[in-house]
């Protein structure tokens, strides 16, 4: 596999050649950086989750084939549930390393010997662990969702703990909730402005910073209520302390047109790297353009989605490929339907451009979720439905993606006679489709609620090729439940560098296997 690549500027490598090393390793020395700035580590940090945990590889064989909005042209037996190991091993292992340099911002603003100093040079102490405080949330709900328990309350500090425990998912949902309490009355009580430089989504702007934590409150505890649905009082009260209002809130990492090194992920992995591996699913192919299929009934049935051409680049109807073949299958597909099929690499869509951003949150997502809390709320589900219009024309430089509201309209026709069960669904799948190249939240959304109903299960039918049904069977040896991928298996470096903490998790959830559920999606096997 290509190893990811970290390209940062001569001066930030001078910063950081203390934070980088070690990737056997999940813990490390806290005490590496004492000379960094604690902007250009915001910086790096946020960068760093930006470009890897969104790209062909951590996102692409994992999170992008779990949700599938993509599948492979090639090496499809990673379609079927046969997963690299070392991609897994990389995603868990270079997530906590890159949250070394948030750990670092917040030692160096609680430590006597170095916080006042680090308080004149770039803000209130406690704004500065705040925000670092925000963004390792963002990360530890990321790989608790993907793994299950994991190392957290012992986590990034290997001098008193080399071998961390791993916390049950419920105690990590409970702590991140409680930090991100915290980290929203540090940053109402600053006494100063943001970071006047390093801020890459919001530019100092504590207001924003706040909203954040609001809205990662939102999502963990609407996410936590499928377990226990007390929790729908903390996402009631995120609402309530204020969460992102419009797409100016929206939390983004922007990468640069110029192309390397700050090229967006998915541009460096098919132009620079050249892999050509990707194309979207039949499954969401005929969402998007309001058709039913073997496997699924729309319910959007007979409305084209007007974020169809942005995503495609295409005007016209084309096909994608159908989710879970074997290599042979899927080859003579695509040379069977050249001139009807989406190939992303010649096309250069929107989401493969060199400054596509990362996402890590946005409005769009919120509204989709306060109409959940509130019963469904119609006047929520139309606002998401708009915001998401608003911001794929905004990434694509386009006008109004519904001139004259017909989508929409019909959209909502259709809603408010609805059961409250086709309601969630209607508002499940238009947030799954908003949330294209979010690829973790979509998988997530699916697990969580089983919509939308286009993703292809183990035994279900996936293509008709020379009129014979084509079903999706995992790959030999793959471990496959009644369902989609349920969860990743723990790093095979974990059962040498930490046997004992990791064999316990593992057995304390059933088993460690992509078919046992993770806590909020009922916990046990498929």
């Amino acid at each position: 596999m290509m190893r990811y690549k970290i390209l940062i500027t001569a001066l930030l490598l001078i910063a950081f050649t203390g934070c980088e090393k070690d990737f056997d390793k999940i813990n490390r020395n806290p005490n590496a950086a004492t000379e960094a700035a604690t902007s250009a580590l915001l910086t790096q940090a946020i960068r760093d989750f930006a470009f890897a945990d969104f790209d062909v590889w951590y996102a692409g064989r994992q999170s992008s084939l779990a949700s599938q909005h993509f599948a492979q042209r090639n090496y499809t037996s990673e379609d079927r549930y046969a997963f690299r190991t070392g991609v897994t091993d990389g995603f868990f292992r270079n997530n906590f390393i890159y949250m070394n340099n948030l750990q670092t911002i917040i030692r160096l603003n609680t430590d006597p010997e170095t916080k006042d100093s680090y308080a004149s040079l770039y803000g209130d102490n406690n704004m500065q662990i705040a925000i670092a405080e925000i963004v390792k949330a963002w990360v530890f709900q990321l790989l608790t969702d993907y793994f299950g328990d994991i190392p957290y309350s012992q986590a990034l500090d290997i001098e008193t703990y080399p071998q961390p425990v791993y916390d049950t998912q419920k105690a990590v949902y409970d702590g991140l909730i409680a930090k991100l309490n915290e980290a929203q009355t540090k940053l109402e009580n600053s006494t100063t402005d943001g970071f006047a430089t390093g801020d890459v989504f919001f530019g100092g702007d504590l207001s924003k910073w706040i909203k954040l934590a609001n809205s990662l409150r939102l999502r963990l505890a609407l996410r936590a209520s499928n377990a226990d649905p007390t929790y729908l009082t903390e996402a009631q009260d995120a609402i309530a302390d204020g969460v992102m209002e419009s797409n100016d809130d929206n939390a983004m990492f922007r990468f640069s047109a110029s192309g390397t090194p700050n090229e967006a992920p998915w541009y460096n992995g098919f132009y620079v790297n050249g892999r050509n591996d990707f194309s979207f699913t039949a499954g969401f192919m005929e969402l998007i353009k309001g058709n039913n299929n073997q496997a699924f009934v729309n319910p959007f049935l007979g409305l084209r989605d007007p974020r169809y051409p942005i995503f495609t680049s295409f005007t016209t109807d084309k096909l994608g490929v159908p989710y879970g073949m074997t290599e042979v299958l899927t080859q003579k597909w695509w040379s069977t339907n050249s001139a009807n099929r989406v190939s992303l690499y010649h096309r250069n869509p929107l989401i493969l451009q060199a400054n596509f951003p990362t996402t890590f949150l946005d409005y769009p997502t919120v509204c989709f979720m306060i109409s959940e809390v509130e019963g469904w709320d119609a006047t929520w589900f139309e606002e998401g439905i708009n915001a998401s219009l608003e911001h794929w024309a905004i990434l694509a430089n386009a006008g109004d993606l519904d001139e004259g509201g017909a989508y929409v309209t019909e959209v909502m026709n259709r809603f408010n006679a609805a059961t409250d069960e086709q309601k969630k669904e209607m508002v499940i799948t238009q947030k799954y489709i908003h949330l294209l190249m979010q690829p973790h939240e979509a998988w997530a959304e699916y697990r969580r609620t089983g919509y939308p109903k286009s993703l292809v299960k183990p035994g279900d039918v996936t293509a008709i090729i020379d009129g014979a049904e084509v079903v999706f069977t995992p790959s030999t040896g793959a471990e496959s439940g009644a369902d989609v991928v349920a969860r990743f298996k723990y790093p095979t470096s974990e059962f040498t560098l930490n046997k004992a903490n990791v064999e316990a998790a593992a057995a304390r959830m059933g088993e460690d296997s992509h078919k046992q559920r993770v806590w909020w999606d009922g916990g046990g096997l498929q």
